[in-house]
């Protein structure tokens, strides 16, 4: 009853009732660019941007909306969208095997990329060598890429680290509900790690310092606070293995070999090979001098090594790493 309230109290503060989801997303080069998509729960106010870097350098370009037609800017609602963007409008030696542009649905000053959806249904995990153990999921949407500098600059800005609704806990999960909001008064949390509100843009100092690449440094009750905030939450340890087995390897050109880290040979972005992750999934913690809350799940899955299967450890959800960020699921 108190995991409902919560959520009741947190839809009614952001004025929000089923949020849409971008889906589907293609995007192919002929005479021009054309990308298409579909979007659940669509909803007034809702707006389409693009999205758009040089692979090579992370050059971002800007795309003048005089070049786009179609369903840019602010959407109807329908069951279909496409718009096409002229060449004239992209720098002249522009491909999608050199140039990464997607994109993005804007919600009530929120950001959302792309989502995959799983179905109700029991899904294949492979733990190790050839056995294979079923996971029964309920039906739920999980981002195609981890939250980024981008996202969580819109938290800041809508000042989400000053409301407390947005960093309660579901007490099923951890037994004081409100140990992150006094965590986050005792530790004076402001921003991730290495922001700073007198940098422009705040993550200019960060490892990860690039605007879609994702944010890190961040304890576990920041980023359930962001969750929290985009009417989500974190994965569950079952998500996100039932997303690791299950997903396809991504073929699109979206993200794909971008690095923020130095010296890495994996993209930053995919369900395989991205920065660990936090989850939403914990236990109880063996030291009795925990004050309410439990230990977190982190999905062990970096920029310098590549595992064939979800490698988690238990963590502290105050830890915080250059290397550890976290996804976002809507159930």
């Amino acid at each position: 009853m108190r995991k409902i309230l919560i959520i009741i109290f947190i839809l009614v503060i952001s004025g929000l009732s089923a949020i849409p989801i971008l889906l589907n997303v293609e995007i192919i080069q002929q005479d021009r660019i054309v990308i298409s998509w579909q979007i659940e729960n669509p909803a007034e106010n809702m707006k389409i941007e693009i999205g758009c870097f040089r692979r090579s350098d992370k050059e971002i370009i800007e795309i003048q909306s005089e070049f786009v037609t179609g369903d840019f800017g602010l959407l109807e609602k329908k069951d279909f969208y496409e718009l096409q963007i002229i060449l004239n409008g992209l720098p002249k030696d522009f491909t999608l095997n050199d140039y990464i542009i997607f994109p993005k649905l804007i919600y009530d000053d929120r950001i959302y990329y792309e989502m995959k959806k799983f179905k109700d249904g029991a899904y294949g995990a492979l733990q190790k060598g050839n056995i294979i153990e079923m996971i029964s999921s309920k039906e739920f949407y999980i981002s195609k890429f981890e939250v980024t500098n981008e996202q969580y600059r819109a938290f800041v800005n809508a000042d989400g680290y000053e409301f407390k609704e947005y960093w309660m806990i579901d007490p099923a999960l951890m037994s004081k509900s409100s140990i992150g909001w006094i965590y986050q008064a005792k530790y004076r949390m402001t921003l991730p790690f290495e922001w700073s509100f007198s940098k422009t843009p705040f993550w200019k100092k960060a490892e990860s310092n690039f605007i879609y690449g994702p944010v890190t440094n961040v304890r576990w009750f920041e980023a359930n606070a962001f969750c929290n905030w985009m009417q989500g939450e974190m994965p569950t340890l079952e998500q996100i293995q039932v997303a690791f087995y299950n997903f396809i390897e991504c073929k699109d050109k979206m993200f794909s070999g971008i690095s923020i880290f130095k010296d890495s040979g994996f993209p930053l972005q995919k369900v395989r090979d991205g920065v660990s992750e936090w989850l939403m999934s914990g236990v109880e913690p063996s030291s009795a001098s925990c004050a309410g809350c439990n230990e977190m799940y982190v999905m062990v899955n970096n920029a310098k090594q590549k595992w064939n299967y979800v490698v988690t450890l238990l963590k502290c959800p105050l830890f915080r790493n250059a290397n550890l960020g976290f996804r976002f699921v809507i159930d």
